[in-house]
């Protein structure tokens, strides 16, 4: 691992640094103060950060890791231990709600505190620099195979970088969805969300909630139809809609009906046929939303409660709506095509379907008799 202590008296963390060489063997731990402290974290791209907070005595002191700990956080985040003598400066910090950042206090014994910390960020910090290194591998395969088509097919060469960036983020978006989009694992129910949403603009699949509404109620929330090609907006190009067609949401009970069950029904029968709904992906005219923890219930959005919302209400601070989350493919897809079954199928009138499937039964040969042996 690469861990790097920020501190501006590196005498006072050197028996914190020979603890973490010895516990954590091939460990690179340097120490550095504030001064350079954002150039060296944007160099070394340490796993794991170890930050001082103040500079200067006691009695001529500065924050000056405050300023080290907004860079940490907005631009080269990674697990942050915040390691300091003047605790009171960091602990109503909301940034401490994250799992990734703890706040330890110096004194005696607190370089063992510290040690734990990086020990229970230890098998994350590797996992994701697997995931550094695969990102890595497959953005190389992917300049290798496209930048020759991208030079033999562009004539103009002013157009040669912007076609190579579109092309190799395609290979590679492509290539890291390959394991999701070919049955990889199991899934956790919330994990097909991106929250915060994807991109500048609104997408197709995105979950919309009314500004000002209760966070826990369904019908504060809706589903973004439109396409997400009629929705872009940039410097170049501008959206082809001013209204968005969402479906509003409901309480999951709305599941129900399109399974010929209610709220009385067996629980165990309801079970059986909403998996059956769920592995389908949705319903005759709904689609099943999974709970996001900390953002939204579980809920349906409604098919046959449509709503067209002024594209200029949904956005950031002072909008109607807020965008809260996106959902990524096969995902986005699965919402454009239930949409569409419902939007699309033919309107028939009720017919008599007791007597129809009594029909069909009665219409299927039977199995032939097995001759009886002697």
């Amino acid at each position: 691992m690469r861990i790097l202590i920020v501190d501006d008296d590196p005498k006072s963390v050197e028996p914190l640094r020979q603890e973490i060489q010895r516990r954590f063997a091939g460990t690179e731990s340097p120490v550095i103060g504030f001064k350079d402290s954002e150039q060296v974290i944007d160099i070394f791209s340490p796993h794991i950060i170890v930050l001082d907070l103040m500079q200067g005595s006691p009695l001529d002191s500065d924050p000056a890791g405050l300023q080290t700990c907004e860079h940490i956080w907005q631009k080269r985040f990674c697990p942050l231990v915040v390691y300091t003598a003047v605790p009171n400066q960091f602990a109503d910090d909301e940034r401490l709600r994250h799992p990734f950042v703890k706040l330890v206090t110096k004194g005696s014994g607190s370089d063992l505190d510290v040690i734990e910390h990086i020990r229970s960020y230890q098998p994350h910090v590797l996992a994701l620099n697997e995931v550094a290194k695969e990102i890595q591998g497959t953005l190389n395969r992917a300049l290798r195979e496209v930048a020759g088509r991208v030079f033999d097919n562009t004539k103009d060469d002013l157009q040669i970088p912007e076609a190579l960036t579109r092309a190799a983020r395609r290979v590679l978006a492509a290539a890291m969805d390959e394991e999701l989009s070919t049955g990889g694992p199991t899934l956790k129910t919330w994990e097909h969300y991106l929250c915060p949403p994807s991109g500048g603009h609104l997408l197709t699949g995105d979950i919309i909630r009314k500004r000002e509404g209760d966070k826990g109620l369904p019908s504060n929330y809706a589903v973004v139809l439109t396409p997400s090609c009629d929705l872009v907006t940039d410097g170049k190009r501008r959206p082809r809609v001013d209204k968005v067609l969402t479906a509003t949401c409901t309480g999951v009970e709305r599941l129900l009906p399109d399974l010929g069950l209610n709220a009385a029904t067996e629980r165990s029968k309801c079970r059986d046929r909403l998996l059956a709904m769920l592995r389908e992906g949705h319903g005759y005219s709904c689609l099943p939303i999974a709970e996001l923890p900390g953002e939204f219930p579980t809920m349906a959005a409604d098919f046959r409660k449509l709503e067209l919302i002024s594209l200029g209400d949904i956005g950031g601070e002072g909008k109607k709506y807020v965008r809260v989350a996106s959902v990524d493919n096969p995902f986005r897809e699965l919402v454009a095509w239930a949409y569409m079954l419902n939007a699309a199928r033919p309107g028939l009138p009720e017919r008599d379907f007791d007597s129809w499937v009594d029909e069909i039964l009665v219409a299927v040969p039977a199995p032939e008799k097995k001759p009886e042996q002697e």
